[in-house]
């Protein structure tokens, strides 16, 4: 049975959760971090599987996310979470361009990303070249900390899964220059030498969370394995290409998300 201290911090974590819910379902932007922030991983995560039980979809897949490295020593974490829903994914061909929502008048931005999608073995893993949108109904969310992210669903609003990558654990991947651009100007460059790691590092720490967590993570889901060039914010309008070297290379627009995406 749980006593008044733990009914009291249930009973907030609930009234966060269903601020950050409702402002996603009504496409609206909040002024603040609904109610007092949390002190602990632990509680943001707790608000973020309260949103992620109510909310009207299948989890894909995950994104994996770098602490800040302000806040590394405080939290003991240097990686998080958060959930990818079925309705957010969408599947781009080479050169193809797609639209993607993002929260208006609040926060948005585009992450070129490697996706993998977890196969019965690692040998049965497949990689593909993609990008995360992050959007979230708190403009400063990313100024508020992880404990925001977290709690806002890790910051995500879609996911973007370009081209595969055929034979990348049986035959070594070149050193690829990832690039985006947004409305023609390029925001940033990065080239990736150690693709198979940096992947595997990502699945790793998916995998450990989730078992900490008792979270299954079955067969086919897609894990967005970390930002390669940054987080370029972008307002709905934006257009973006993204390269991946001799990888591919696809488009996208920023749309403004709908109510009761």
């Amino acid at each position: 049975m749980m006593n008044a201290q733990a009914i009291s911090r249930q009973a907030r974590l609930r009234e966060i959760s269903s601020a950050l819910v409702i402002a996603r379902r009504s496409a609206s932007a909040l002024p603040s971090f609904p109610g007092e922030l949390p002190d602990s991983f632990d509680d943001a995560y707790a608000i973020q599987q309260l949103s992620r039980e109510s909310w009207e979809d299948e989890v894909a897949g995950w994104k994996v996310g770098g602490v800040p490295p302000d806040f590394i020593d405080t939290f003991g974490e240097t990686h998080l979470v958060g959930p990818i829903f079925a309705k957010s994914v969408k599947y781009v061909g080479p050169g193809e361009s797609v639209d993607m929502p993002v929260f208006a008048r609040a926060f948005g931005a585009i992450e070129p990303e490697f996706i993998v999608q977890l196969g019965e073995t690692l040998a049965h893993d497949r990689l593909f070249i993609g990008a995360e949108i992050a959007s979230s109904p708190l403009p400063a969310i990313n100024d508020i900390g992880p404990i925001a992210v977290i709690s806002d669903f890790g910051n995500n609003n879609g996911m973007i899964i370009g081209p595969e990558i055929v034979g990348w654990r049986e035959h070594t991947v070149a050193p690829t220059l990832v690039a985006c651009e947004i409305d023609d100007q390029q925001v940033g460059a990065c080239e990736v030498r150690d693709v198979v790691g940096s992947v595997d590092q990502a699945i790793a720490f998916l995998l450990s969370h989730a078992d900490r967590r008792r979270i299954e993570i079955p067969v086919g889901t897609y894990i967005s394995t970390g930002a390669i060039t940054g987080i370029h914010e972008a307002e709905a309008g934006a257009s973006s290409r993204i390269s991946f070297g001799d990888l591919g290379d696809f488009s996208l627009t920023l749309i403004e998300a709908p109510a009761s995406q």
